[in-house]
């Protein structure tokens, strides 16, 4: 499949600045893997805080990245006929933070479906740096409507 540019990226996942996390996706097999690349600026609002005279991009960030690649691959893979959905964090298991993650880098983000039962599915991760695995694990997501139930307004409510 052909890359996915960061506006389609948005299109696809329910994410807003600052919290859009991918910035292209270069490979995609849908509901099996896919690749993405994130670009670390100094400029993201996180570095105003962690850590000023040490930017590191954090940790539980890079983990929420891909959660957005997850989200991709297995959002790609949706019917037409299927009420929407998202997927949401539902587990990290054994990740382990190798090397920091600073201003300037490219991480290449690679995700393999590992498993899958129902509304859970699990991938395996792997981040790296120009070729420098800085981090790794596994994280589980689970698919939930894209507009909770409580949310709904009918057709009838609607037109009142």
């Amino acid at each position: 499949m052909r890359p996915i540019s960061a506006d389609e990226v948005r299109s696809r996942l329910p994410h807003r600045h600052p919290f859009l996390m991918v910035d292209r996706v270069i490979e995609l097999e849908p509901g099996v893997r896919g690749v993405a690349l994130k670009n670390i600026s100094i400029g993201d609002p996180v570095f105003a805080g962690h850590f000023p005279q040490y930017s590191i991009y954090p940790g539980v960030l890079l983990v929420e990245t891909c959660g957005h690649v997850c989200g991709v691959v297995e959002g790609a893979e949706a019917k037409d006929t299927e009420e929407p959905t998202i997927a949401v964090l539902a587990g990290i298991r054994r990740f382990v933070f190798k090397q920091p993650v600073v201003p300037g880098d490219q991480v290449r983000i690679s995700v393999q479906r590992k498993a899958g039962v129902g509304i859970l599915f699990e991938y395996n991760c792997t981040l790296t740096v120009e070729n420098r695995v800085v981090a790794e694990g596994t994280i589980a997501l689970a698919t939930v409507p894209a507009i909770p139930p409580t949310y709904k307004v009918k057709e009838k409510e609607r037109n009142v």
